[in-house]
């Protein structure tokens, strides 16, 4: 078989032909149960959903078999819909509306079997020219349809095949064995339709062919076309459902349902009588009536999502959560704005005790909720939100560490052990480090670890008191003036505050300083230097933001602070120090080997790495940037080493400043590299700068 993308809604797979292809007695009966799964089971799916759509004047009229039959040493899948008075029998006497399937196509259509009374009626009836006109002006086939009418090798008209079809049939009475009309699909046009769109070309097919039918099925079969034609009973059936429609919403839905059973006994696939009928008896708690109808329904209407949601209250009515939140999921699938659907699919994950998903379910309903303008629906979920709550569970160490590496940060076990239990001890942590080694990466891939509500403030170098932190109380109009900060910090309270009431463990809030001592820590922090160490005693500390406000710092909220050391920022004082832990994050040589990976200039940039890293040190942000330089650059046809090179006076002798010894020795150990390697720009710029050293014992790019 050709590759084909299967439609995922395709009764019928790969396997049911290739099972098919292998068909033999031995076989069927080595591989019975994949026969079922593939081939019988999807069939008969098909035949029931071909069965409720099909009109009532055509349904009424027929019964139907599906099975696996024996023909010359081979099992076959036949589904037959026959005359309700017959028995089936292959070599009975009347006219039968198949579908069957074997390994080289699905066939549907009508098929009157040779040497049986149903041909001869058949073909007796159309002898006739006045019921050969009625036949021939009130049947319409499909485009796609076979008329198969002897072996005589002769084509038929393609202006009009039927009418020719109609009149060899008559004349080549002894000729002609049987007779059918089908049309035929191979494996891969079957796979690409639903069986939706199945089940609908073959209703169309049936319908088309069914005059045929009768016309083989009666000795006079005139009267019976004409009532086919003119049934009223639809109409009948309509006026039936409005009535069983009035009663339902009266709320009468003992009436309703007798209604709506004649509504359905005069229109079999009549698809809202079952829609409310299912309803009616779920209010009066005829639970499994109405799962019963709305499988119905679902034959009917594949794709009604209002079908799936109610048979998912059905059996969330029933405590079959599982089976509910599957029905939930059919009609989200088809209707992913169903706010209903979402709202009682969050109730039954609540009932499975699942609060994430339940809360996940609610918020989105609320939103679906408030843009319908049901804000009674929106208000009702939101008090149920309200009563959920997660009790939290921190991550095993083993857990975060693998969460950790998995978001990209390279850094060893070892240190992330020292930062774990450092935020246990003291809740408030310093990380130092030269630029770029992950200092603020690792603040926010270790609070997504352990899933922890995180907040990132910058500092600014002007901040000179609490209020540039924590906000302030205008004199203008008496109202106090949050900042992120003191936001967050009341937001740590609340769910402490919360979970206290709820007796469960409350997430923890991470908030972290990034570049800390860009300002001086002891003015704009001053506050919480102190309250950190009634904190430490007492687990809890109160800070008076303004006379009339204040916020608990909460055994939940943990600081961290990023700090850079160079000549741009503040040191600490010892106090500072005191009430925190102290981390050095370092970039291993290895590590940043490992990060550059296989390009060309990886030993290169060690190299230099080597000579240069004690005075103008840089880490994996500078490597990263590089990397993306160079990548960028061979994109436009530039070399990687003129790429580098650009880098290399860009990106690393802008570090190269001071009067130390130690950097005219590193730029000496530059320029000789570059020189070896031929980089004309970094060359010619490190020795302007070397040449500055040595004449003045100070040197910087600028």
């Amino acid at each position: 078989m050709a590759d084909v993308t299967v439609h995922p809604e395709c009764p019928f797979s790969e396997e049911t032909f290739n099972l098919l292809a292998q068909l033999d007695q031995d076989f069927y009966i080595a591989h019975e149960a994949e026969f079922k799964k593939y081939v019988e089971q999807p069939l008969q799916k098909l035949c029931r959903q071909v069965a409720a759509q099909l009109p009532n004047e055509i349904i009424k009229r027929l019964e139907l078999k599906v099975e696996a039959f024996q023909d010359s040493s081979n099992k076959i899948c036949l589904g037959i819909f026959y005359d309700e008075i017959t028995r089936l029998d292959l070599k009975n006497d009347f006219a039968q509306l198949f579908i069957y399937i074997d390994s080289n196509r699905l066939i549907f259509g009508l098929l009157i079997p040779d040497e049986t009374n149903g041909k001869k009626r058949f073909i007796e009836n159309l002898k006739t020219s006045f019921n050969k006109e009625i036949i021939f002006q009130n049947t319409s086939l499909p485009d796609n349809c076979e008329l198969h009418f002897s072996s005589s090798g002769k084509s038929l008209d393609p202006i009009n095949p039927l009418g020719e079809w109609l009149k060899l049939l008559t004349r080549q009475n002894s000729r002609t064995k049987d007779i059918q009309a089908s049309v035929h699909l191979e494996p891969n046009e079957v796979l690409l339709y639903s069986s939706e769109q199945l089940a609908s070309q073959i209703k169309q097919t049936f319908e088309s062919l069914f005059i045929l039918f009768l016309t083989a099925n009666f000795d006079d079969p005139i009267d019976e076309i004409r009532h086919y034609l003119n049934s009223n009973n639809n109409t009948s059936a309509e006026r039936y459902l409005e009535r069983g429609i009035i009663h339902y919403r009266e709320n009468n839905y003992q009436r309703s349902i007798k209604r709506f059973n004649t509504a359905i006994e005069r229109a079999p696939n009549l698809a809202d009588a079952y829609s409310y009928r299912g309803q009616a008896k779920a209010e009066l708690g005829d639970i499994e009536g109405a799962i019963s109808d709305y499988n119905q329904l679902l034959l009917i209407q594949p794709k009604n999502s209002e079908a799936y949601y109610n048979r998912g209250n059905a059996y969330h009515k029933l405590k079959d959560y599982d089976t509910a939140i599957q029905d939930y999921n059919q009609a989200l699938n088809i209707n992913s704005n169903f706010a209903l659907a979402h709202y009682h699919r969050g109730l039954t994950y609540l009932a499975l005790e699942n609060q994430e998903r339940a809360i996940e379910d609610l918020c989105r309903a609320v939103e679906l909720f408030e843009q319908e303008k049901d804000m009674d629906k929106s208000e009702e979920a939101q008090s149920i939100l309200q009563t959920i709550q997660l009790d939290y569970s921190e991550p095993s160490f083993t857990e975060i560490c693998q969460s950790v590496r998995y978001q990209g940060l390279r850094i060893s076990e070892s240190t992330l052990r020292r930062y774990h239990l450092a935020l246990k001890s003291r809740k408030f942590v310093i990380l130092s480090g030269i630029s770029g080694t992950g200092k603020t990466w690792l603040t926010k891939a270790y609070a997504d670890a352990v899933e922890a509500e995180y907040l990132l403030v910058p500092v600014a170098p002007n901040w000179m008191t609490n209020e540039d932190l924590l906000g302030y109380l205008s004199p203008i109009d008496n109202k106090y003036h949050d900042t992120d900060f003191s936001t967050f910090l009341e937001k740590a309270e609340a769910e402490y505050q919360q979970a206290q009431v709820e007796k469960r463990t409350p997430k923890p809030y991470h908030l972290v300083l990034d570049e800390m001592n860009l300002a001086r820590v002891e003015y704009y922090f001053a506050k919480f230097l102190s309250v950190m160490e009634v904190r430490m005693r007492e687990g809890v500390a109160q800070i008076q933001l303004a006379p009339d406000k204040q916020v608990l710092l909460t055994p939940n909220l943990y600081f961290i602070g990023t700090v850079n050391v160079d000549e741009t920022t503040h040191s600490f004082a010892d106090k500072v120090y005191d009430r925190a832990q102290l981390i050095e994050l370092e970039a291993p040589r290895q590590d940043l080997y490992e990060h550059l990976g296989d390009v060309p200039y990886r030993e290169i940039l060690m190299k230099i790495w080597d000579e240069v890293h004690t005075v103008a040190p840089f880490a994996f942000r500078v490597i990263d940037e590089i990397k993306t330089y160079v990548e960028e650059a061979e994109a436009l046809n530039v070399s990687w080493q003129n790429a580098l090179d650009e880098q290399l006076l860009q990106k690393i002798l802008p570090k190269f400043k001071g009067t130390d010894d130690r950097v005219g020795v590193a730029l000496q150990a530059f320029v000789d590299i570059v020189n070896d390697k031929d980089f004309p720009l970094s060359h010619k710029k490190a020795t302007k700068m070397l040449e500055t050293f040595n004449q003045h014992g100070f040197t910087s790019y600028f």
